[in-house]
């Protein structure tokens, strides 16, 4: 059954959660474009990843399209415990493990699927365009490379190859957008999650799907958040502190109250494009943190797998792991495993 089959008739009926990333401002543009205007739009709680940080949707929903959230199958079989409305996910690249058959869940995740590599599904915007038909028009187009263009920023700063940026560039011909331009939109989205600003993601959405991606580019309050944004990371990149680490591994600790940990980490995984990035970020003010862990020389899903058999969860993709903590500080047996599966990472793919 295609995607369209599992949605309602009248979009009025819909309602869409989406991740809070330009990813997921970019696929849920393009529901809106592609399908209607949706009845409800939210994201979940930013920063956090279960089926209890998915708000619930307002009684006219009859149906809730979920874009570009990877969370693990069995929170998504407990959001659809907790609704009274079947629940149809669609996410890209995210390699975890789906949820078992369940009435109501429809779950579209070729990666985890076995059916593509993560390579073929580079962003969720571009596979929930294949899935509604891959349209022709340019600004579709160019809404689809958006979330590539923000998912691998990391290459595109590294000068590193990738085939989902072949795909991209491919999907911009014709349109008078470049893949770098592409690149400074996606960062002035995602300043919006960086200053913790539901407001100004769901604007983006709005003006994404109703005026396009060049009206995107001119919006003052997405600039102004952008500023902000900029200012913060510029702060919080001052304010990182060394952790020894093995050769080949970058590793930084920070403090820091933002939604700055993909900011920096991915800047720290440009600067060490061969090796392995790590950043520990305490968010005193939610009395917690992340371990982000990301390279854009080799895929880190063996070090994830380790983590795994170590007894640790991470979430994540081919680039990327991330691990949750609480206190003000990591276990300490938790950041001396990340750093020996870094090594590790690193020492067999010499």
């Amino acid at each position: 059954m295609g995607l369209r089959e599992l949605l309602p008739g009248h979009p009025e009926r819909l309602g869409v959660v989406h991740h809070w990333d330009v990813d997921g401002v970019a696929s849920a543009a393009l529901a809106w474009r592609l399908l209607g205007r949706p009845a409800w739009l939210s994201v979940p709680r930013i920063g956090f990843y279960s089926a209890s940080a998915v708000p619930e949707p307002p009684g006219n929903v009859e149906a809730l399209l979920v874009l570009d959230y990877g969370i693990p199958g069995e929170e998504y079989m407990k959001l659809r415990r907790a609704l009274r409305v079947p629940v149809i996910v669609v996410v890209d690249h995210h390699r975890v493990k789906p949820p078992r058959p369940m009435d109501g869940l429809h779950y579209l995740n070729p990666v985890a699927a076995g059916e593509v590599d993560e390579d073929e599904a580079p962003a969720c915007s571009f596979l929930l365009y294949q899935l509604l038909g891959s349209p022709e028009g340019a600004d579709e187009r160019v809404i689809a490379a958006l979330g590539i263009a923000g998912d691998l920023g990391p290459y595109i700063d590294a000068g590193k190859p990738h085939p989902g940026l072949e795909r991209a560039r491919q999907l911009l011909r014709g349109t008078g957008w470049s893949l770098e331009r592409l690149r400074r939109l996606a960062e002035l989205v995602d300043s919006c999650y960086r200053i913790v600003d539901t407001e100004c993601i769901r604007l983006a959405v709005e003006i994404l799907a109703t005026r396009g991606p060049e009206a995107l580019a001119s919006s003052p309050r997405l600039r102004e958040a952008e500023e902000k944004a900029r200012s913060m990371i510029e702060e919080a990149l001052k304010q990182l502190e060394p952790i020894p680490a093995p050769r080949g591994v970058l590793a930084y600790r920070l403090v820091y109250d933002g939604y700055v940990t993909g900011a920096i980490g991915r800047i720290l995984a440009s600067r060490n494009p061969d090796g392995v990035a790590v950043l520990v970020h305490t968010i005193p003010s939610q009395g917690g943190g992340f371990i982000y862990i990301r390279s854009v020389g080799r895929p880190v899903t063996p070090l994830r797998e380790e983590l795994a058999r170590r007894g640790w969860r991470s979430g994540g993709k081919k680039s990327v792991a991330v691990l949750e903590y609480q206190g003000t500080q990591p276990p300490h047996r938790m950041l001396k495993d990340v750093l020996e599966a870094a090594a590790r990472l690193l020492d067999e793919n010499q």
